[in-house]
């Protein structure tokens, strides 16, 4: 009979445990500890243990708030999030997490101007210790936590992630709308599942991704990781490893068409990025603060872009802050070119060689070789996206080139022109909304030992004096050793500084 009392007092403290429990009694005690650790103010509006069907937490309204610098709104809201744990590992000291459930959470992910992300600030104070040993305790906190706790599903069910790109003007965003993430056997010794989907707002692009990573390990080193995952139309995947805090990942994506891609720009004929191959590397653990791409690297990257029947081989490397890519091709026509062109009769661009720097919204032409016409380009120049109005620089020389065949792929006309020509310019300007610049800067053409055809000056003089037979017979051509002519580029049009005949 006690012992019956004694079993009946147990399930009666068992279960008024969630009414005598208040969790909310104690938010003086573990708040103050989150936000030290966050280095951010933290709110939770209600805290509840469950004991039935499961033993866990329910906590309702938690709110992490950002930076200041950056938003005075919150970066992470959970409207509700449950904490499912299993009651025979307790009492081996384990704490086997059966579930983790996150409804409707919100994330506002910001970008300055400068590149610098809000989740960089994240856990960071300007009065901590050296960032080395602030890493180190870090990790080993982790670590230690995951010798004791192992998660065996986590689900986040109806997300949005919102991603604000201040560094340009005007600022634009982006949304991850309908997010489910859920993830299988976190723990020590054990390999995950990962599966991952939502839609990418504005363009309403659906994304996929499934796979797998692990097993755990207690020094947070992670030896496979192998993930499928589609954006759109746009598939790819992505294999790698984690290994003393340093991400190596192989991706490949196959093909890449502009048709495919959120993008205003009205080409004639798509373009494909194919056989696309980049090898990332990633400090997860930084030694030192830095900016959100410091510890991320490219090296390689490789891939083709394919413009009708040309093909262009592109190689590089760098940051997502700065990017070197070089090509080549042997021959580009110009009915390959993405943009319409106003020219009357096909040409082809050979030998094309380039080498670029990318850096955001600004793109550096470091040099620009070709064959064209039997002459030789060369060129380099700028195109600056980070000012408030885009702007495009170009210099270079296009020596010993054929004038005829030239003047006939640019225009058609009763009258042609024959010759070895020398162009040479140095022009800048404003990137019109129209899509079309507005250049200012001298241009030179020299064109020498050629000929008129279809018009003979000679000819001329002896109509305009009605002295016909005074030169010798026409040839209906004019013959010249050198024209030698100096423009400018104005907003007004093309302005003659100097013709020499």
């Amino acid at each position: 009979m006690g012992l019956a009392i004694v079993i009946g007092l147990c399930i009666m403290v068992i279960l008024l445990l969630p009414v005598l429990w208040d969790g909310n009694r104690y938010r003086d005690r573990y708040l103050p500890v989150l936000e030290q650790a966050l280095h951010r103010p933290v709110d939770v509006q209600d805290v509840r243990l469950t004991i039935f069907p499961k033993l866990g937490v329910r906590v309702q309204g938690l709110t992490i708030a950002d930076d200041p610098a950056f938003s005075p709104t919150a970066f992470l809201t959970i409207p509700s999030a449950e904490v499912e744990i299993q009651w025979l590992p307790l009492l081996h000291r384990h704490i086997q997490v059966e579930h983790v459930r996150f409804q409707d959470p919100t994330v506002h992910v910001i970008r300055t101007q400068d590149g610098v992300l809000n989740m960089a600030t994240i856990g960071n104070h300007p009065t901590l210790p050296s960032p080395g040993k602030e890493t180190s305790n870090a990790a080993n906190a982790l670590k230690s936590l995951l010798g004791v706790f192992a998660v065996e599903r986590f689900s986040l069910i109806g997300g949005t992630l919102q991603y604000e790109d201040r560094s340009q003007e005007p600022s634009r965003s982006y949304y991850l709308e309908h997010l489910e993430f859920i993830t299988n056997s976190v723990q020590l010794g054990q390999t995950a599942s990962l599966q991952i989907q939502g839609m990418v707002m504005p363009y309403q692009l659906p994304l996929e991704m499934n796979g797998r990573f692990g097993p755990l390990q207690p020094t947070l080193d992670l030896p496979m990781i192998d993930i499928v995952g589609r954006i759109g139309k746009v598939e790819g995947t992505a294999q790698g490893k984690v290994m003393k805090g340093r991400l190596e990942l192989d991706v490949q994506i196959p093909s890449l068409s502009t048709d495919d891609m959120p993008m205003n720009a009205a080409l004639a004929q798509p373009v494909v990025f194919s056989h696309l191959q980049a090898h990332l590397i990633a400090s997860l653990i930084p030694k030192e603060p830095s900016g959100p791409s410091a510890g991320v690297r490219v090296d390689p990257l490789t891939f083709d872009l394919q413009m009708g029947g040309s093909t262009i081989h592109l190689s590089g490397q760098g940051t997502p802050g700065r990017l070197n890519l070089s090509g080549e091709t042997p021959t580009l026509s110009s009915q390959d070119f993405p943009l319409a062109l106003s020219v009357q009769h096909p040409f082809s661009l050979e030998q094309i060689r380039f080498e670029t720097v990318i850096q955001g919204a600004r793109i550096d032409l470091a040099f620009l070789n070709a064959k064209a016409f039997r002459g030789s380009l060369e060129a380099h120049g700028t195109w600056d996206g980070t000012l408030p109005v885009s702007m495009l620089s170009l210099q270079g020389s296009f020596t010993n080139f054929a004038v005829e065949p030239m003047m006939q792929a640019l225009r058609s006309s009763s009258l042609s022109l024959t010759g070895v020509g020398d162009l040479d310019w140095n022009v800048a300007g404003a990137w019109s909304p129209s899509g079309h610049p507005k250049m200012n800067g001298p241009v030179r053409l020299m064109i020498r030992d050629g000929q008129l055809v279809g018009f003979d000056v000679m000819q001329g003089i002896e109509d305009a004096l009605q002295l016909p037979d005074l030169m010798d017979e026409s040839t209906g051509a004019t013959k010249f050793s050198l024209i030698d002519t100096k423009v400018e580029l104005e907003d007004r049009g093309l302005v003659i500084r100097q013709l020499i005949l």
